[in-house]
């Protein structure tokens, strides 16, 4: 009687003898082979699957992270808006038939700023902003020669018993683009597109034009346009450097809804002629 001839294999590390008897046996241990390799691929899947996940959510979050942090900027501004009751100024329909000028920037006062005459943050970037005093309003900031101008209009009007504050002043570029998302988020791309100001074509992104109250009560947020005092302001605003920036009657002119409250320096001697012939700054560089 012959002797089987052994075999040794390595399986699992170990010196394992096997008698094989037939082919058939051989094939029974590679499928044994085969399946002992099977759960080392299914743990290297699940690894791989685990990690990509973690890739995948950290991703998420940081993208989300991001879009809270604009979306928070946003609801700053807004409250920022809310809080200091400013009335953001309006395009109309006529906006679109704004025609580019030849801007003079060597005299920044008389510069025109609008829907089709945007600037750039470069062009403001000497431009001195002062904190507004002794305003019921915080926060205000003003480009330097326009709040000393001011002030000279607030004591006028205070030898008359009349009470003017600031209620909005310089907006940064990105206070600009908050704004205008806010209204793209809640009123659509198209309506912000046709009556929002973007960054750079509103004169707040200057430090040349504030909003205000006026009244003949110290403390009082509300103007009455119909009052003697806002009639007074009207009429002796150009004595210090400034015009009402979008009057009742020029708005196919001017791109804007009449804004009573917004007020624009362009320096005296522009401002007095301005006033003397009934024109904007539109109009002015015809």
């Amino acid at each position: 009687m012959s002797k089987n001839k052994t075999k040794f294999y390595d399986f699992n590390e170990c010196k394992t003898e096997f008698l094989f008897e037939s082919d058939a046996e051989k094939a029974v241990l590679k499928e044994a082979l085969r399946r002992e390799q099977k759960p080392k691929i299914r743990k290297k899947i699940i690894f791989n699957t685990i990690l990509i996940s973690f890739f995948v959510v950290g991703m998420s979050l940081v993208l989300n992270n991001y879009e809270t942090n604009e979306l928070k900027n946003i609801q700053a501004s807004i409250q920022k808006i809310n809080n200091n009751k400013v009335l953001t100024e309006k395009m109309n329909n006529y906006s679109e038939n704004l025609k580019t000028v030849n801007n003079n920037y060597d005299d920044k006062y008389s510069v025109i700023i609008n829907k089709a005459n945007p600037i750039n943050e470069e062009f403001i970037k000497n431009y001195k902003l002062v904190t507004v005093e002794n305003n019921v309003y915080s926060g205000i900031l003003l480009e330097e020669e326009t709040y000393n101008n001011y002030l000279k209009l607030k004591e006028n009007l205070l030898q008359r018993g009349y009470y003017i504050n600031i209620n909005s002043g310089y907006r940064t570029f990105n206070e600009s683009k908050n704004i205008y998302n806010s209204y793209a988020i809640e009123k659509g791309e198209s309506y912000a597109e046709k009556y929002v100001a973007k960054p750079g074509t509103s004169e707040h992104n200057t430090g040349l034009a504030f909003d205000f109250t006026i009244s003949n009560k110290k403390n009082s947020y509300k103007t009455n346009y119909d009052s003697d005092e806002y009639f007074y302001l009207e009429n002796i605003a150009y004595l210090y450097g400034f015009i009402i920036r979008y009057p009742k009657g020029k708005e196919k002119i001017t791109g804007y809804s009449y804004e009573p409250w917004h007020l624009r320096y362009v320096g005296k001697e522009l401002a007095k002629y301005l006033k003397k012939n009934n024109l904007t700054l539109e109009e002015y560089y015809e």
